[in-house]
């Protein structure tokens, strides 16, 4: 082995034993997923510290407690861990003759607008293979600084931010903006008067307290001076909420391109009323550190080409 990748070696066991001292806050189950002795995890941890210069732990009788800098270092350790894994896995792609696999993460309501034909545009392209991880935005972009997804569709405010992170490490391509309608499920056939006064009296599917949609249309109501009822039913995500809404007389928000795609199979109504909800804005995020990866560069150009009005191979 060269001396290089003996060095390279050594540094990733550090960053290793450094995640599991954070995870187990113990040297000694540390050790054992390291396949090593206690006495080597407790000199490997010396030599690491003494290497960087800086105290990553507080030794105690009952374990170790991981000091602001280990926090701090842990997080960009864990991006490098997992981009080493993404590597290993491109080799082995690349091994056997296969495209590498492009890791996006998508937000609920993005699934039914354009990704399907972007993922169509993408392969066609020679793109390869498509990992597709859906959550969140706050999850999502915890996994993408994590370097466990090379991409994320969505949206980010304030409250989707993960803590130990800013935005200077992301960049933002713009797609487009998802409209939200109100909607209604089909087992009552006759209609119904279209007002917020008449909404008050229904029963709802709505998303977490903590989502800015059930804030947006919380709101909404209080605006017209109402108060929005308590959900009999609350989801996650869109999903969700589709499955509670068909064959009901449940009222439920969701995107517009999710509602235009379930009326037609006649499992919900759009309820027609004009609201002030604010559409959402979809961007395509990626890490500073990825802006020059052909593969994610290929899928960003073909999904800024369909969303933008264009439907030709990119």
């Amino acid at each position: 082995m060269h001396p290089e990748l003996s060095l390279s070696h050594i540094k990733f066991r550090h960053l290793i034993l450094m995640r599991h001292l954070v995870e187990f806050g113990n040297l000694h189950k540390a050790a054992k997923h390291l396949s090593i002795s206690q006495p080597a995890a407790s000199t490997m941890l010396r030599e690491f510290e003494k290497q960087i210069g800086l105290t990553l732990f507080l030794r105690t009788t009952q374990g170790v407690i991981p000091t602001e800098v280990a926090t701090i270092l842990a997080n960009r350790a864990e991006t490098i861990l997992n981009e080493f894994d993404a590597l290993v896995h491109e080799v082995k792609q690349l091994n056997k003759n296969l495209s590498p696999v492009i890791r996006v993460g998508v937000v609920p309501q993005a699934l039914f607008a354009y990704l399907p034909r972007a993922i169509e545009l993408f392969r066609e392209s020679g793109g390869g293979a498509v990992s597709i991880q859906e959550g969140t935005a706050k999850h999502l972009l915890l996994q993408l600084f994590e370097g466990k997804l090379d991409c994320v569709i969505g949206r980010l405010s304030g409250a989707s931010m993960p803590s130990m992170h800013n935005t200077d490490e992301l960049i933002f391509f713009p797609l487009y903006s998802e409209s939200i309608c109100i909607v209604e499920g089909t087992k009552e056939k006759r209609k119904r008067k279209n007002s917020f006064e008449e909404l008050v009296k229904r029963e709802w599917v709505l998303p977490r307290t903590d989502s800015s949609l059930r804030q947006q249309l919380t709101d909404s109501f209080l605006r017209r001076g109402l108060m929005l009822p308590e959900p009999v039913i609350e989801t996650t995500n869109y999903f969700q909420s589709l499955t509670m809404l068909a064959g009901s007389n449940l009222c439920s928000v969701i995107p517009q391109s999710a509602a235009d795609m379930h009326v037609k199979l006649g499992n919900i109504r759009i309820i027609d009323l004009p609201t002030d909800l604010n559409p959402m804005p979809v961007s395509f995020i990626i890490r500073e550190s990825a802006k020059n990866n052909a593969l994610v560069i290929k899928f960003r150009e073909i999904f800024v080409e369909i969303s933008s009005g264009g439907n030709k191979k990119v």
